[in-house]
């Protein structure tokens, strides 16, 4: 796929997906294009976001 090629949201998702999709874009008054869009990208940023270490930080030892 090239960079040029473009994919609809159709192409994407079906079915009741698709319905579920358009009804919460209009909800938000965006297009179903920019509503998936924004769900990838939480998703994404939710994936890659730098997570804390558990437990405490203690003094090297010998």
């Amino acid at each position: 796929m090239g960079s040029d090629e473009q994919l609809d949201v159709e192409d994407l998702v079906g079915g009741e997906d698709l319905d579920f999709l358009r009804e919460m874009a209009t909800e938000r008054g965006i297009s179903p294009g920019e509503m998936a869009k924004e769900g990838i990208q939480e998703i994404i940023a939710k994936r890659t976001k730098p997570k804390t270490m558990p437990g405490k930080v203690q003094p090297f030892r010998r």
